[in-house]
């Protein structure tokens, strides 16, 4: 737990940041490749790009337990090969919940709870709030272009998430479980319209504090090229039950993509939790540079 002083210091340092960068940008120029919430698809004439964004999130997770979430994600991405694509992320985070709500940072950036998580209903008196700040867990995507989109069939690219349990459990920063599986993304245009999909099965191991279990993740929705640099899109995103005994995440998102220039890439976005697993509210903006 930190200080208040040194607590009032960061939320004072994230308020002066938040009209310079607010998210991970999360998609490239929708014009020239799928866009995928959390992996941006790369321009091939561009074999590397970084991003760098900030994103908060508030929910209550069915235990109100008033947990803010401040994620920084530091992210690269390759493509060292025709049809090739990997992207690596490092969140840094800040994390304000309720000391016995069993909350806990996942691989998704969001949140979820644990063992041991008590409603505040039925919470003690000593029941207090409490921060975290840290490293994250590590997630890394690999992905393969097997089909490229024609007149009447979409593009599919198969892919392969892991996620290496880089964030202290002990204190809520991470599941402290390995996650990996397969995955498939699908995108097709139609005129101005995209539409896209994407599902993976995700294999989890479970550890003491952590109830983690195996789940399916997916992904679908569709953009409009409002114009020549901007892409707009809707889109749900969300999965089975990550962990015994919580519910299925589930929220919709309002994405809005701008493409500065040639090299750099803005995105905004506003999101809003539909079950008690995702959370209740959620924005953010970044930038991509690419190289």
């Amino acid at each position: 737990m930190i200080g208040g002083g040194i607590e009032e210091h960061i939320l004072s340092n994230l308020k002066n940041k938040i009209g310079v960068a607010l998210c991970l940008a999360l998609l490239t120029h929708a014009a020239q490749s799928l866009a995928r919430d959390g992996e941006p698809r790369l321009d091939r004439a561009a074999p590397v790009a970084v991003g760098l964004g900030f994103e908060i999130s508030r929910g209550d997770y069915g235990v109100k337990a008033d947990a803010t979430l401040v994620t920084l994600p530091l992210s690269v991405f390759l493509h060292p090969a025709d049809k090739l694509d990997m992207t690596f992320e490092a969140p840094l985070l800040y994390l304000s919940r309720r000391s016995d709500s069993g909350v806990f940072v996942t691989g998704a950036g969001g949140a979820g709870r644990g063992r041991g998580a008590v409603r505040a209903s039925a919470a003690g008196s000593g029941s207090t709030t409490e921060s975290r700040n840290g490293l994250g867990d590590i997630n890394m995507t690999a992905g393969w272009i097997l089909l490229d989109e024609g007149e009447w069939t979409p593009k599919v690219r198969p892919t392969v998430y892991v996620k290496v349990p880089s964030g202290d459990p002990d204190r809520g920063l991470g599941t402290g479980t390995v996650e990996t599986g397969p995955g498939l993304a699908l995108s097709k245009w139609l005129g101005k319209v995209q539409l896209f999909a994407e599902g993976a099965c995700i294999f989890q191991n479970s550890t003491s504090d952590y109830p983690g279990r195996n789940y399916v993740s997916y992904l679908g929705g569709a953009g409009i090229q409002a114009t020549d640099r901007l892409f707009v899109s809707l889109l749900a995103k969300g999965s089975s039950s990550r962990a015994e005994g919580v519910d299925a995440p589930v929220e919709s998102r309002l994405k809005l993509n701008f493409m500065h220039s040639r090299r750099i890439s803005w995105e905004l976005f506003g999101s809003a939790g539909l079950t008690d697993a995702s959370p209740d509210y959620g924005c953010g903006m970044g930038l991509i540079y690419q190289f």
